[in-house]
């Protein structure tokens, strides 16, 4: 099945203004570009994964009369080098980049937008340079947890999508399925290559079954040149770490560094890859941020629903 046609709910395709290389340490280099009004409110978008990519669509959802689009691909992901790599790749590193980007641009506050994995950064930064934050938009939200993982890896999204789940697990011996999680950081992490690669590809596709409320052929990371093996290897090192935060509740731990800063949560009613119930976590400890659940949306931008009302969200941010 085709993606649905949103071209009348997102704005008009655009091509960056520029793109340029920024190295933020001895080992890694990012892409960063920049679209929309040189004039415009300035706003970072960041992607999901870990792993993920800047990619046209997230340029869509943002009015490029009103806003100065910043967006980058994370340490390791996309067109940022080197490929793959999880060394010095923690969130307080990808924290500290979106810091060095705003420096690098001499952006004195901005916005802050992301969806799924990118709304996990964008609390934890705005939470961490409170004083370099506008406003927040987030979407799709996961709150890095031990809850949504065992969604994952336990029980939850293998109810719903089976047939992928069995694609899965048939990668894991009888005894490996005990703790399919763990054995899946087992093999990103053995000696076996061809098996850290096997398995990467197919954390990859299964973590992305869950991700479209509008089935298609293809999943976000069906079309990358590895078949999703980076994608998988960065995810796995985030999982099996627990997102290098403090503890099971970092996020709703430190909400008091969000009471000052506007915020807009959009989350679908039917997101079968971070539950609603994260968002709803999030509105009851950030009372100042409006949740607008969307009742046919799932976890992607992309769709009706849930562009429509992220695209209202950002508008109504753009005048701050």
């Amino acid at each position: 099945m085709d993606a649905p046609d949103i071209s009348r709910i997102v704005h008009a395709a655009r091509e960056p203004r520029r793109a340029f290389r920024l190295k933020v340490s001895d080992h890694h280099e990012l892409h960063v570009e920049e679209s929309g009004n040189p004039d415009g409110a300035p706003i970072v978008m960041l992607h999901g994964g870990p792993g993920g990519r800047i990619e046209p669509r997230h340029r869509r959802l943002v009015d490029p009369e009103r806003y100065r689009l910043i967006a980058f691909d994370q340490r390791g992901a996309g067109r940022s080098t080197p490929s793959a790599s999880i060394e010095d790749n923690t969130t307080w590193d990808l924290v500290a980049d979106i810091e060095t980007v705003r420096e690098h641009l001499g952006v004195a506050r901005w916005h802050v937008a992301g969806g799924s994995w990118g709304s996990t950064l964008a609390l934890v930064y705005a939470q961490t340079h409170p004083e370099s934050v506008i406003a927040v938009c987030v979407w799709g939200v996961w709150l890095a947890n031990r809850p949504t993982r065992r969604w994952l890896f336990e029980f939850g999204a293998n109810m719903v999508y089976p047939e992928a789940w069995d694609r899965f697990v048939a990668h894991f011996t009888p005894d490996e399925r005990d703790d399919i999680e763990a054995a899946t950081y087992r093999r990103l992490k053995g000696g076996d290559p061809e098996a850290a690669a096997r398995t990467a590809r197919a954390l990859a596709e299964w973590e992305t079954a869950s991700v479209f409320f509008h089935p298609r052929g293809e999943g976000p990371v069906a079309g990358d040149a590895d078949g999703g093996e980076g994608y998988g290897r960065i995810i796995g090192h985030y999982f099996e770490n627990g997102c290098f935060l403090d503890g099971e509740d970092h996020i709703v731990a430190r909400r008091g560094a969000l009471k000052d800063i506007p915020g807009r949560i959009v989350h679908g009613r039917f997101d079968m890859c971070t539950p609603l119930r994260e968002a709803w976590e999030l509105k009851k400890a950030w009372p100042g941020a409006e949740l607008r659940v969307v009742e046919h949306g799932g976890h992607m931008p992309d769709e009706p629903g849930m562009a429509r009302a992220i695209v209202t969200a950002l508008d109504e941010l753009a005048g701050l």
